[in-house]
């Protein structure tokens, strides 16, 4: 066990100092590299560039305590800027560290983990410390307080390594014990043992590495993962570099590793997500496709007015603004037995198939509660149960349906959370007495009220789901202003130039929701 010995404000004032003159030293030759296009040196630069920000940070931060009564006033100032390399800041570190350069560097013992190296012929890999200041303190753990925790194993920790070729000597940094979950009781890995600590998968790998810096004398880089001694796994990136003596002979192998688990877990979360979204796009376009084939099937295409008896009957669907947005607006129109004619309109909440598939539920049933010569209350009322009792609990529908009677031009009508209807007489618009009735599935005994509206020859009535008046900043009630004030212009028209004039005097192109308009001119 090595003592820990004390450091004062002059102890780690020399220590930053090194360290962010190592760490300019570092930067000159990131920029070298960088237009010399040396890719790799530069790769390894930018590595120890951040390794020794995070320790000049580390540093700052124990020299603020230390120098709050003992360094001089004039420092005070100095200390509270935030010092800042690239896009990072860090407090507490005074100008000269920022400012001050050497031009007469020398080489000296650097140290790693708990061993000094001695010091090595020059080379432009090799970073200058300043000189006259000797380097204190046994190792990297002798800097830092018993009560800040040590680094842990987490993605961007970066570790280093040296292997001595003639005299069997390893010098791992503490971050390589973190990284590979090994007690420094037990030494470091020798290099050629490396591979025995990785993955089966990833030997290829390692054992090229190793080939390389070993027996081919060459820069090599790789990626591995790393079985830790606790039974999980991290990837490691390696980048490493045989030094040479000046006859060419290999004295040591040195390596910097940053652990790179994080990103390559994210990396994988992301495909495995964009894997998912290629997926639940594929079946939105299939649930689409479908969607539109059955509403297709289902509704009526009236390209052109429809005469029933005592009606003529125009009518136009918009879907949504989104493609992929099939809605479950639907219309009907059809003579009956008794010869009376139904009329009706509805929206099923929500879009895709769900809301085709019940449309196309509602829209038959009514047609056949139609037929049984139930009046337009009571088929609301069984669509209702029906809506409660065999679809979704979240399905809600409108509805508005009406019997007419073309002998006596009186039309019977109920509605169910419908927008109102309009009628238009002699040119000018206005908004019935519209009778009261819930949303299709909210209640289990619901009552619909009907209204007995009789019409004259030439009245002119205006059905449509909330998707032709509903726009975003826009009131309802504005809208459907707006449809009234349309009178003068409707009067004489037939039903198709009607519902053609309503659509290009509203003004929209895009539908944020599905919209159908039915126009009935009464014959």
């Amino acid at each position: 066990m090595h003592e820990r010995p004390e450091f004062d404000a002059a102890d780690l004032s020399a220590m930053m100092t090194r360290v962010a003159r190592l760490r300019s030293e570092v930067d000159d030759l990131l920029t070298t590299y960088t237009a010399q296009e040396s890719s790799r040196r530069a790769h390894v630069c930018e590595l120890l560039s951040s390794s020794l920000e995070q320790s000049l940070n580390h540093l700052a931060q124990l020299c603020a305590p230390v120098r709050e009564d003992a360094a001089p006033r004039d420092h005070d100032a100095r200390r509270s800027e935030p010092y800042r390399h690239g896009a990072h800041a860090l407090p507490a570190v005074p100008e000269m560290f920022r400012s001050q350069r050497y031009l007469r560097p020398r080489l000296v013992d650097t140290v790693v983990g708990d061993t000094l190296v001695p010091s090595r012929p020059a080379a432009p890999r090799d970073l200058l410390l300043p000189p006259d200041e000797p380097v204190r303190g046994r190792g990297h753990e002798d800097l830092v307080p018993p009560a800040l925790p040590g680094p842990r194993a987490h993605a961007g920790l970066i570790a280093s390594a040296e292997w001595h070729l003639d005299t069997d000597e390893i010098r791992w940094s503490d971050e390589m014990y973190l990284l590979f979950d090994r007690d420094p009781v037990a030494g470091p890995v020798r290099l050629d043992d490396l591979p025995h600590h990785v993955l089966p998968g990833d030997l290829p790998e390692v054992e090229t590495l190793v080939a390389g810096l070993l027996h081919e004398l060459v820069p090599a880089e790789a990626e591995f993962r790393v079985l830790r001694t606790d039974g999980t796994t991290r990837s490691v990136h390696l980048v490493g570099e045989p030094v040479l003596d000046a006859d060419g002979t290999p004295r040591s192998v040195w390596a910097i590793l940053r652990d790179v688990s994080e990103l390559r877990w994210t990396q994988a979360a992301l495909s495995e997500a964009r894997e998912q979204l290629l997926v639940q796009r594929q079946l939105a376009r299939a649930e689409h496709r479908i969607a539109a084939e059955l509403q297709r099937a289902v509704m009526p295409r009236w390209t052109r007015a429809i005469a029933l008896p005592g009606l003529d009957v125009a009518t136009r669907y918009f879907p949504a603004e989104a493609v992929s947005r099939v809605g479950g607006d639907w219309y009907d129109g059809m003579a009956l037995p008794d010869r009376t004619v139904l009329v009706s309109l509805g929206d099923m909440a929500g879009h895709g198939l769900a809301a085709a598939a019940g449309m196309t539920t509602l829209r038959s049933a009514l047609e056949g509660y139609a037929i049984t010569g139930a009046r337009p209350g009571e088929m609301l009322y069984w669509l209702n149960r029906l809506v409660l009792h065999t679809m979704p609990t979240e399905a809600i529908a409108t509805a508005v349906c009406g019997r007419y009677d073309p002998d006596r031009r009186v039309l019977t009508l109920a509605r169910a959370g419908h927008p109102p209807l309009l009628l238009f007489r002699n040119g000018s618009g206005s908004i019935p007495d519209m009778p009261g009735g819930i949303l299709l599935g909210v209640h289990d005994e619901p009552c619909y009220e009907e209204l007995r509206l009789e019409l004259r020859a030439g009245d002119l009535l205006l059905l449509f789901t909330d998707g032709l008046v509903e726009r975003r900043g826009l009131d309802i009630d504005e809208s459907i202003g707006a449809l009234l004030s349309l009178g003068p212009l409707l009067a004489g028209a037939d039903a198709r130039a009607c519902v053609d004039l309503v659509v290009s005097r509203l003004g929209h192109t895009d539908y944020e929701d599905d919209a159908c308009v039915m126009a009935l001119r009464v014959t």
